[in-house]
């Protein structure tokens, strides 16, 4: 093991004497970049993974995690300006289950927890107080879990209870958000903030809610009452969407005639968001039904015989002085009861009907190429093809006559026609400079890190071993005169004879040469160095 330490270091040695400074500044600057290398790796790959505990927090529960992490000696990472906690990989699950069981994540502001421990002697101010705040704080979070919606603010004013209806004020919510870079809110996320404010404390109107967002945009405001402020933004968006596709139904259907991106259509719809309740109740005369009918006669007859004496003014009867008298009645009554025909009708109008349209429509023309000129020339399309539009328009957006509706179709010139774009050499050299450029620059790079880099070090380290082994290659090898007698030996066969023996001869100088490698090399330098002494005598 000695003596081989030692050759190694005899040799580094050598090849260091021979080494020029180029060559020993490359080994050098190759050798430091390895141990550099290598000291990294180990570094990063001994370095524990760190994975995400917690990512989007408030500073306040950031706080109370670190300080557990601390009082742990748990290594962690602050990231996203102290946000997120990362933590080592192997022990994530087992710190989100022990920050959990602590209670160390809240949210923003006070919640509830408040009364988990109840002061003795607290007055009802205080407790009053305390449950304002706890309102605000669980609503505040509530806010801050919806989507693009950083941080909020909630601020409440609740009345006191009073024992008079007409002394008693409504409560009323302040609401400040703070969205994400980038995000807002459309109107049914601020409606959702609404809803969630009025279904969560006790009395709140929307008429006493404000919402606005950290820059003092207002997201919602109160509207005023008696105040005739027009359609509500839920009106002002289905009207606008209306228009929209009575537009795209349009240009969707001029365009595969007309061409792509020459056709513009703009509908303006007047919609009715009136509600009505209509009651009707209607009586047909000629229908009518028998529902019940009463009869009822009364018959009577008797005779009587009577007295002579003062005539009463009232008899009726055969004479006066008396006798027979007979007397008979009959009575009849009748009831019938009809029940006449009635419809009622309880109409409700839909909301949001179309009361007129104005429909306007721009078509491009044709172009023709002017002989004299050579420039294209617009011309407008036919009153023909313009009524066809016309009577298309209409079919398609429920064109009605007696609501008042006006469609208008003209023909205008979009600018010109759309010229094929045929692209120049440059332009198409340029295009591919830019998208092989990247890779052949980087390819050349490389090249030249080989050649002017790997390549001198790598034979810088190859030519002393090289010369070393040729020099010790000379040793035991055969003279040079022995393998010459081959040749001199048969100076007197004839002209074919010889071509043949040199053939044999070089085909047994190759054999030799591939069996002892080593020693060939060291006869070649051996002559060369005659050659060169023989010549260096000569010239002394």
């Amino acid at each position: 093991m000695a003596s081989m330490f030692s050759s190694i270091s005899d040799k580094f040695k050598a090849f260091w004497q021979q080494s020029s400074i180029m060559q020993r500044s490359l080994v050098l600057g190759l050798a430091v970049l390895t141990i550099a290398v290598f000291v990294g790796l180990t570094v990063w790959m001994n370095q524990p993974d760190y994975r995400v505990l917690y990512a989007n927090l408030s500073p306040e529960d950031a706080s109370r995690v670190v300080t557990g992490l601390q009082a742990d000696k748990t290594p962690y990472k602050l990231e996203n300006n102290g946000q997120t906690i990362l933590v080592p990989a192997d022990k994530v699950y087992d710190l989100r289950l022990k920050v959990a069981g602590d209670g160390s994540i809240t949210g923003q502001g006070v919640g509830f927890e408040i009364f988990d421990n109840i002061k003795v002697g607290e007055t009802a101010f205080v407790q009053k107080i305390n449950y304002q705040r706890a309102l605000q704080g669980e609503l505040t979070r509530t806010l801050s879990e919806f989507p693009g919606v950083e941080s909020a603010r909630v601020h409440l004013v609740v009345p006191q209870h009073s024992l008079f209806i007409e002394e008693q004020q409504p409560p009323s919510a302040s609401v400040v958000l703070k969205l994400a870079e980038g995000r807002s809110l459309n109107e049914k996320d601020v409606q959702a903030v609404v809803n969630l404010l009025v279904m969560a404390v006790e009395g709140l109107d929307k008429s006493h809610i404000s919402v606005s967002d950290s820059n003092g945009k207002v997201l919602y405001y109160p509207p005023e009452e008696g105040s005739v402020a027009g359609m509500s933004n839920t009106q002002l968006e289905h009207k606008a969407t209306v228009q929209r596709d009575l537009e795209r139904r349009i240009e969707d259907m001029l365009a595969p005639i007309i061409g792509p991106g020459k056709v513009i259509a703009r509908v303006n719809a007047d919609l009715d968001f009136s509600q009505k309740t209509i009651r009707k109740e209607l009586f047909d005369p000629d229908k009518t039904v028998l529902r019940s009918e009463s009869r009822s006669e009364e018959s009577t007859k008797g005779q009587s015989t009577l007295d002579s004496g003062v005539p009463d003014a009232n008899f009726r009867g055969d004479n006066m002085s008396g006798g027979l008298s007979e007397q008979e009645s009959t009575r009849e009554t009748r009831t019938n009861n009809f029940e006449i025909n009635k419809e009622e009708q309880n109409i409700i109008a839909s909301v949001g009907d179309v009361t007129r349209l104005s429909v306007a429509v721009i078509v491009d023309g044709t172009y023709v190429k002017n002989e004299e000129t050579g420039e294209m020339m617009f011309t407008p399309r036919s009153d023909e093809e313009l009524a066809r539009i016309n009577q298309l328009v209409a079919n398609a957006v429920g064109f009605d006559r007696a609501r008042g509706d006006t469609i208008e179709v003209s023909s205008i010139s979009f600018g010109g026609p759309d010229l094929a774009f045929e692209p120049q050499l440059s332009d198409m050299i340029m295009d591919y400079a830019t998208r092989l450029g990247k890779p052949i620059l980087n390819s050349v790079l490389v090249l030249l890190f080989l050649l002017l880099v790997v390549r001198p070090i790598v034979l810088a380290m190859i030519r002393p071993r090289v010369q070393g082994e040729l020099i010790e290659g000379l040793e035991g090898l055969p003279a040079g005169e022995d393998r010459l007698a081959l040749i001199e030996a048969d100076e007197e066969l004839d002209a074919l004879d010889a071509m043949k023996k040199i053939d044999d001869v070089k085909a047994h100088t190759m054999q030799l040469c591939e069996q002892n490698m080593e020693q060939a090399v060291s006869i070649l330098r051996g002559w060369i160095r005659e050659s060169e002494g023989a010549s260096v005598g000569r010239a002394a």
